[in-house]
């Protein structure tokens, strides 16, 4: 019997060691796939980059960028993609049964789900992408001997006064992270609501309902308005946005949504200690 009904650090040690005993041959092979990705990515535009300058005298100013531009689009990509994966262990009726049967509460189950989800999956990343970098290094050390070449400034790409950065200041990339976290939640949700193909189904629903909000949009327009009076629903939000658009108001809406998006999962997965073993 379990006598602390809510969470026991003892408890939830045990169950992230079952996990890992259990997983961790699945996670390897996914951190593998991550690096040999960006690792492809950044020797095939290292390799290009560098035939430009050997060929065509040609320089980039913001070579960085080259580089932690895929990465980000990899980053968010991969991000929504382990999230959606966060249930996996649901989907089969067997692996459902003796998950919801282990001896511990249903917030240290979905705890144990969602820390590597969400932040795990943040520092593996960034091993990947490191081991990626260092991989490109002594490739292109091999071809190109006569170069100096070095390692992705990481901080000044991503956040700095520099040109070509991604973000000018701490600001603007908290804002970003939390548009981040945000659309990863959705795909978190998905996985307590879908446990055969989430990611597809998330990704499908996301986009079938920003279909259906300009079809309904541009019927509005159609029906109530002129072309005179053409101004629609769409066109009204973004005057929203624009005039309350403040790098606070983001990090604060979508820091709420996100948190939303994460109790409406635990409940939904709570739910489903009931739902799914009838």
């Amino acid at each position: 019997m379990i006598k602390n009904n809510f969470i026991s650090i003892k408890r939830l040690t045990l169950l992230y060691k079952k996990d890992f005993i259990e997983n961790w041959k699945t996670m390897l092979l996914r951190f593998v796939m991550l690096y040999a990705i960006m690792a492809i990515i950044f020797s095939f535009i290292g390799l290009s980059e560098f035939k430009s300058r050997t060929n065509y005298n040609y320089n980039p100013s913001n070579g960085d960028n080259n580089y932690l531009i895929p990465a980000t689009f990899i980053f968010w990509g991969f991000g929504c993609l382990f999230a959606s994966l966060m249930m996996e262990k649901m989907k089969d009726k067997t692996k459902r049964i003796a998950y919801l049967m282990t001896p511990a509460t249903n917030f240290e189950k979905f705890f144990s789900r969602f820390l590597p989800a969400v932040v795990v999956f943040i520092i593996a990343f960034f091993v990947a992408f490191k081991l990626a970098d260092y991989t490109r290094i002594a490739i292109l050390s091999i071809r190109y001997p006569e170069f100096n070449i070095t390692a992705v400034n990481i901080t000044q790409g991503l956040c700095s006064q520099n040109p070509g950065a991604m973000t000018d200041n701490w600001m603007e990339f908290t804002a970003l992270f939390s548009v981040y976290l945000f659309f990863q939640s959705l795909f978190i949700l998905g996985s307590t609501l879908w446990y055969k193909n989430p990611f597809i189904k998330t990704l499908a629903t996301g986009i079938a309902i920003t279909l259906l909000f300009y079809a309904v949009d541009a019927l509005l327009v159609n029906s109530l308005f002129n072309e005179s009076q053409l101004f629609s629903v769409g066109d009204y939000c973004r005057e929203i946005i624009e005039k309350w658009t403040t790098r606070r108001n983001i990090i604060f809406l979508f820091s709420v949504l996100t948190l939303f998006n994460w109790v409406i999962s635990y409940f939904r997965f709570k739910d489903s200690e009931i739902i799914n073993r009838l």
